[in-house]
């Protein structure tokens, strides 16, 4: 189901459009991210969001992503609590890394459009999101009109 702003005054139709083109992958990641954005990327392809321009925001999602698994598996291996210097049990320093970690991801994910409220907010464009159906049927009755604005 496409959501988003439908009033005509609150879109911008002036908005720049960076290429269609799906981001490539640097040659230098780290095998791990590497998996990750080929993940993502499996996924994202068909919602339209992803573009070349966001190359750099998709890499540091995956680089994340790893960062946070190691450091999760870290946390898991030494427990919540540790030995501090005079041997008493103190909080693992692990869990501020692995909430570090998760806020950035969560960040980024909002920026690609990968988690629900993100997808919540996105606007499909009509030529995308609508190529088989608009020439049987038509755009839905509440984009009509702002189709038929630009």
């Amino acid at each position: 189901m496409l959501r988003g702003e439908t009033r005509p005054s609150r879109l911008n139709l002036h908005e720049p459009m960076p290429s269609p083109d799906v981001p490539k992958m640097p040659a230098d990641m780290d095998p791990e991210a590497k998996t990750v954005w080929r993940r993502v990327l499996r996924e994202m392809r068909y919602m339209g969001v992803v573009r070349a321009a966001d190359t750099d925001v998709l890499r540091a999602y995956c680089e994340g992503v790893v960062r946070y698994q190691h450091a999760a598996r870290l946390l898991a291996q030494s427990g919540p609590l540790v030995r501090g210097q005079r041997g008493e049990l103190v909080k693992n320093p692990l869990h501020q890394v692995v909430r570090d970690n998760a806020d950035e991801i969560r960040q980024f994910a909002r920026e690609l459009g990968l988690s629900p409220s993100a997808r919540a907010g996105l606007r499909i464009e009509r030529e995308h999101a609508f190529d088989s159906l608009t020439a049987e049927i038509g755009l839905p009755p509440r984009l009509r009109v702002v189709g038929d604005v630009g």
